[in-house]
């Protein structure tokens, strides 16, 4: 019976790919504010695409009627770049044996190791974050390939308390971790189970999330606000009934796979999608509200998504546009004028120092050593927590990089990490205890 309600979700998330032959993926509002347009990205099949003009599409909001279309480009994130996001599931069930005596944690690693070498570093931009009962950054937007890798390498078999599956609200949060800007951004998920929250099913309150247990349609509409397209990728027979059907709302795609080729191939077919999408550029409609629903037509052909809009642009607001507009330019003077205060005199030296009392410690050209030991560079005194050598900053002097290792994940922001690489201003807690990261020039140090 599962095998057969597991078919009919592929069925029913492919199905629009052969009713129609266009789909939207994304309709991107970052460039509404300053220049009044709105970028859609679409893909085609089925259809001979050589010579498409402006002319040859029409775009329809519901409301105000045909929009005036200003450009059309195949191929757009081939020069733009993409900026990717891959969310791994790390439960206890992925270190089972599920192909060929393979763990599906191994699989995935390889899968997404063959992903990264698609990527043009000139261009796109990956990050990568690891869920199960928490959610931990692994590497953060940008991060070079080469340490992706070696961070991928170094996920491990969570603790036995870690066992729930934080799959809603990790989808939910990624979504955030995305620049507010222009561009092509997706969120690739890999998972072998479902949904199961610790506040539903452990009975306690979430570190992080409370009792905070966001629904498939909240998920659908943070996606469709900011722009962002959900691919889903399962690996197990147990499956999570709605995924399907939130990709495909996101304007992304679900796939059930088992082998570690076709795990691979899969990342491989979104990316090569998505680089050969068209985006098609419009004049923003005076919308009465702050939700549309713009439709895509070619000939016979059509896909229609929301616009989801702030309310700074739709009829929510009391305010008028020139009046918000004023507002914000108010804003960004204000801002401005901050930016040039000289609070305190710039750093010399890449050091770290003590929220609570006046502690500070300026950086090793090797490593530098955080811990609860005398003998540790920064010594946290008075703490069980903390271990004698609790965290290291590694300094890259030929890359001009500071680096905190850890083999217990400490919070970096407020995320929990293992691995990160430091700018100055990161907020570095460690059981309780505060430390301010600083450097002259984060590219000079």
């Amino acid at each position: 019976m599962k095998k057969i309600i597991i078919s009919a979700i592929i069925i029913l998330s492919v199905l629009p790919l052969w009713s129609q032959n266009i789909l939207i993926s994304q309709v991107d509002t970052n460039n509404l504010l300053f220049k009044g347009k709105i970028d859609i990205y679409f893909s085609m099949t089925g259809i001979e695409t050589a010579g498409l003009s402006p002319e040859d599409f029409t775009i329809r909001e519901e409301t105000m009627g045909d929009l005036e279309i200003t450009a059309l480009k195949k191929g757009a994130d081939k020069d733009a770049g993409i900026d990717f996001i891959l969310l791994i599931d790390n439960s206890g069930s992925m270190y089972e044996e599920s192909y060929q005596g393979s763990r599906r944690i191994a699989q995935a690693k390889l899968a997404l190791s063959s992903f990264l070498e698609n990527i043009d570093e000139s261009r796109d931009r990956v990050g990568v974050y690891a869920f199960n009962t928490m959610l931990e950054e692994i590497a953060p937007l940008g991060t070079k390939v080469p340490d992706i890798h070696r961070r991928l390498s170094a996920i491990e078999q969570p603790e036995a308390g870690m066992a729930y599956t934080e799959l809603y609200n990790s989808l939910g949060e990624v979504a955030r971790l995305f620049p507010g800007k222009a561009g092509r951004r997706a969120v690739i998920v890999l998972s072998d189970g479902e949904n199961y929250s610790l506040f539903q099913h452990g009975g306690r309150e979430h570190e992080e999330w409370g009792k905070t247990v966001i629904s498939p349609e909240e998920i659908v509409q943070t996606y469709q606000e900011t722009g962002i397209t959900l691919d889903g990728i399962n690996i197990s027979d147990k499956v999570d009934t709605r995924l399907a059907g939130i990709c495909g709302e996101s304007g992304g795609s679900f796939h059930d796979v088992r082998s570690t080729d076709a795990i691979s191939n899969v990342y491989t077919d979104i990316k090569q999608r998505i680089t050969d999408e068209y985006m098609i550029t419009v004049k923003a409609p005076p919308l009465p509200g702050s939700r549309g629903r713009i439709k895509l037509s070619y000939k016979d052909g059509h896909d229609s998504r929301d616009l989801l809009v702030p309310v700074l642009f739709g009829g929510a607001s009391d305010l008028s546009i020139i009046v918000s507009i004023l507002l914000l330019l108010f804003g960004l003077a204000g801002l401005g004028a901050v930016y040039y205060i000289p609070f305190e005199k710039p750093v010399k030296s890449a050091q770290i120092q003590s929220l609570e009392s006046n502690q500070r410690t300026i950086l090793n050209e090797g490593a530098t050593i955080i811990g609860a030991s005398r003998d540790a560079d920064y010594t946290i005194a008075g703490n069980p927590g903390i271990d004698s050598e609790h965290a290291t900053i590694v300094h890259d002097k030929q890359a001009g990089t500071f680096t905190l290792v850890s083999n217990r994940a400490v919070r970096v922001n407020n995320r929990k990490v293992k691995n990160r690489e430091l700018t100055p201003g990161d907020v570095i807690q460690i059981e309780g205890s505060t430390i301010i990261f600083d450097a002259p020039d984060a590219t000079k140090v």
